[in-house]
């Protein structure tokens, strides 16, 4: 059976979107391709039909999962008016939802730690998808009128995010998302 030119294309943007999340709700060591492939129906010899490696996969799920986050932001900023930018895209990210449902959120507070053990090309496509998130924080501070640096902005919400994860203490753990907020906020006014 002959498949339309499209299925491979198809069947590449299945696998970046099932690996975004899996790498992201089970971090880059606790996916194998087996398993991952298995997951779509697919066999593990068709994922060489598709990236050179493991590498190469998480660098396009990265940029996948980073893509989505901007995806998120897009109507936050289209519907904020001037002066309430940062604290919508803060309200949305610092959220007991994002902090407790990891694989449909940033890339950047679920994997940086171990993407700093990566290659530099894997550490490359990590970085790059960070770029359209600082291009809209860089945004949202021009439409407020005020703000932190988008990297400021970024690196208190992935920090903020990455704690209340961490801790076991629920308390602790909203208190880390509410400080963070209420901080953007006060830099944003």
């Amino acid at each position: 059976m002959r498949y339309p030119d499209s299925h491979k294309a198809q069947t590449r943007r299945r696998i970046v979107a099932m690996a975004a999340l899996r790498f992201r709700a089970e971090g880059l060591a606790g996916v194998g391709i087996a398993n991952l492939m298995a997951d779509l129906g697919l066999t593990h010899g068709g994922f060489y039909a598709h990236f050179s490696g493991k590498d190469e996969l998480v660098a396009a799920a990265c940029g996948e999962a980073q893509r989505q986050m901007a995806e998120q932001w897009r109507p936050l900023l289209e519907n904020s008016a001037d002066g309430g930018c940062l604290a919508a895209l803060a309200d949305h990210y610092l959220s007991p939802a994002h902090r407790d449902f990891p694989d449909s959120g940033c890339a950047a507070a679920a994997l940086a730690g171990e993407i700093a053990r990566q290659d530099a090309g894997v550490r490359r496509a990590f970085a790059a998808g960070l770029g359209p998130l600082l291009a809209q924080l860089e945004d949202a501070r021009r439409r407020d009128g005020a703000g932190p640096s988008p990297e400021a902005s970024l690196a208190m919400m992935v920090g903020a995010l990455l704690l209340a994860r961490a801790v076991p203490d629920a308390e602790l753990s909203q208190r880390f998302l509410d400080e963070a907020r209420a901080a953007l906020r006060a830099q944003g006014e």
